[in-house]
């Protein structure tokens, strides 16, 4: 299966992947909804439950979705706010990832300009631990680095990249005071 999300329409598609041809084909049922105007921007697989983890720029949501692997469906199962309760300007998170032992999720949060960090429960559901200021602004990625031991946040508009030392047992992150100037990042990408 191929998936994709659609911010325009607010739907995560799912596509047929025929190996040997290549062609893609609507999968049954061929996308999963979310609430009119959400917009989906960045999903991330769990690396060892059958989780899929949706951000929507518009809303500043999480999803959570069941994904049934041999039919390709996704079942919304929760959704979480990505800002502090009683936040009431606007934002538009980035990129979500998880950490790289599954317990921990990070979505970026530009305007906000912070990192929000959920735990990630044994049935795949999220708890919101709080949020860590980028130092610096709008955050449009926030790679963790191979280990699981930092993540950094590209602030685009900051031109800057920060470095956050993760617990890895609680997952909160701590500003380590390296600050990286660099012209607008948007990406990053390790080599092992």
């Amino acid at each position: 299966f191929v998936l994709s999300a659609d911010l325009g329409t607010d739907r995560i598609l799912v596509w047929k992947l025929d190996l040997a041809s290549g062609k893609l084909s609507p999968n049954d049922p061929p996308f999963a909804a979310l609430p009119p105007g959400d917009g989906p921007r960045h999903f991330a697989f769990h690396p060892s439950g059958p989780w899929l983890y949706s951000l929507q720029e518009e809303s500043s949501t999480v999803v959570l979705f069941a994904y049934d692997a041999p039919k390709g469906k996704l079942t919304a199962r929760q959704t979480l706010s990505t800002l502090p309760k009683g936040f009431a300007g606007t934002n538009f998170p980035s990129e979500l990832r998880i950490s790289p032992n599954g317990k921990f999720a990070y979505a970026a949060n530009r305007l906000h300009d912070s990192i929000a960090a959920l735990a990630i429960g044994r049935d795949g559901r999220l708890a919101y631990l709080g949020e860590s200021w980028t130092r610096g602004d709008t955050p449009r990625s926030i790679p963790p680095d191979p280990t699981g031991r930092f993540l950094f946040s590209l602030n685009q508009l900051g031109d800057a990249i920060t470095t956050f030392r993760v617990n890895r047992s609680t997952g909160r992150l701590t500003f380590t005071g390296q600050y990286t100037p660099i012209g607008t990042p948007a990406c990053m990408a390790f080599l092992t």
